[in-house]
């Protein structure tokens, strides 16, 4: 504290506080030479003045925030033998990165599947939207960041990959078990001694509304060619007789 004082008078021309200058650290500000206070009070104002707050995610950083990206920065500096700025950056960045994936992920897990391929679409690039916003709000530098916008827009695109792949996977599943039930009722329907065309209609109008209803996602177009299958199959033998 005595060599700071000492330093500042020497460096920004205050007058000397006191001749004795090892009691410094224990003199009050009434002990001390009054021009000297009162410049070093002009100077406060003036560094107040100059001095702006670290701002980290468009948030102001108190001291132990500011001491945590220190130590977050040091880090990043220890886990490379020669580390570029860049790659500092590309440690905060990738941070963010997966948070705005998990955001991505979070809001497609929303998504009821099987869905309609175009339903499926729009979530996606809604959800898309948000995470690159979010980015946008927090990523570090300007080169670096496009980089990373790249790197998210490849991830995203993979997990969304997987949700078109379980997409289809959960409604060739749903619209196998409805064809499958509209089957099984037009063989029961067949068997029978005496069926008639009007009971034969009535039956695959009925499942087959369930069908139209129930049935949801891409692979409703193939299974309704099957269903058409189905019907012609099944009212042939009535047809012959």
């Amino acid at each position: 504290m005595q060599f700071c004082l000492v330093v500042l008078t020497r460096a920004l021309n205050l007058c000397q506080p006191h001749l004795r200058r090892t009691e410094l650290c224990d003199m009050k500000d009434s002990e001390l030479d009054q021009l000297y206070v009162e410049k070093r009070e002009q100077l406060k104002q003036l560094v107040a003045t100059i001095i702006r707050p670290k701002i980290i995610q468009g948030k102001p950083l108190n001291g132990n925030e500011f001491v945590a990206f220190l130590e977050q920065i040091l880090e990043a500096l220890n886990k490379g033998e020669i580390p570029s700025t860049g790659s500092i950056v590309e440690v905060f960045n990738k941070v963010i990165l997966d948070r705005c994936l998990k955001l991505y992920s979070l809001r497609m897990d929303i998504m009821r599947l099987p869905t309609q391929e175009n339903r499926l679409q729009e979530v996606h690039e809604e959800s898309k939207a948000e995470a690159k916003k979010l980015f946008d709000q927090q990523r570090f530098g300007r080169h670096h960041a496009e980089q990373s916008v790249v790197k998210l827009d490849d991830e995203i695109q993979q997990v969304y990959r997987t949700f078109l792949l379980e997409n289809e996977y959960q409604s060739s599943k749903l619209c196998e078990a409805k064809y499958t039930e509209c089957e099984d009722k037009m063989d029961h329907l067949q068997v029978m001694r005496l069926p008639s065309m009007a009971k034969f209609n009535a039956g695959f109008l009925q499942c087959n509304g369930t069908f139209e209803r129930q049935c949801v996602g891409p692979s409703k177009e193939l299974y309704k060619q099957k269903m058409m299958k189905v019907r012609l199959h099944e009212f042939s033998p009535i047809l012959c007789q």
